[in-house]
């Protein structure tokens, strides 16, 4: 019994000694070193945190330019036609044909649409098959 009571004391002063990282200097074990250092290193401050937005995506800045397309001749005139009163001055407008195209077809660019008409590109790019709304790419 005295024998038992003897290893209890002894284990428990071992795990004494290794909680406490007594026996980090000697053998290189200890309870006190970080686990995950990479994860600590990647944690944020919560307080340095700020919410910009919580509406949906559609409270992004809308495009400075949208191109409508691609239209046949008949289509961009029928559609130039109908956004006449929309597209004069100050918005700047210009037909792009479209490359590798074996019916002459074109992209209808415009900048800086104001919100009625980008929406009335939209209702007319809905009602043509084919037709899509999308921001212009960058200048090559």
């Amino acid at each position: 019994m005295r024998t038992l009571v003897a290893l209890l004391l002894l284990a428990n002063l071992g795990f004494l000694a290794l909680s406490q990282g007594w026996l980090q200097p000697y053998v290189g074990l200890s309870t006190q070193h970080e686990r995950e250092p990479q994860r600590l290193a990647a944690q944020i401050d919560a307080r340095s945190v700020r919410v910009l937005s919580t509406g949906p995506a559609a409270s992004a800045p809308a495009p400075t330019c949208l191109q409508a397309g691609p239209f046949g001749v008949e289509q961009i005139e029928a559609l130039e036609a109908a956004l006449e009163p929309a597209l004069r001055a100050p918005t700047r407008w210009q037909r792009q044909p479209v490359e590798g195209s074996a019916q002459p077809q074109y992209w209808l660019r415009v900048e800086q649409p104001e919100a009625a008409l980008r929406q009335q590109l939209q209702d007319r790019v809905a009602a043509t098959a084919g037709a899509s709304l999308e921001a212009c790419p960058p200048p090559r």
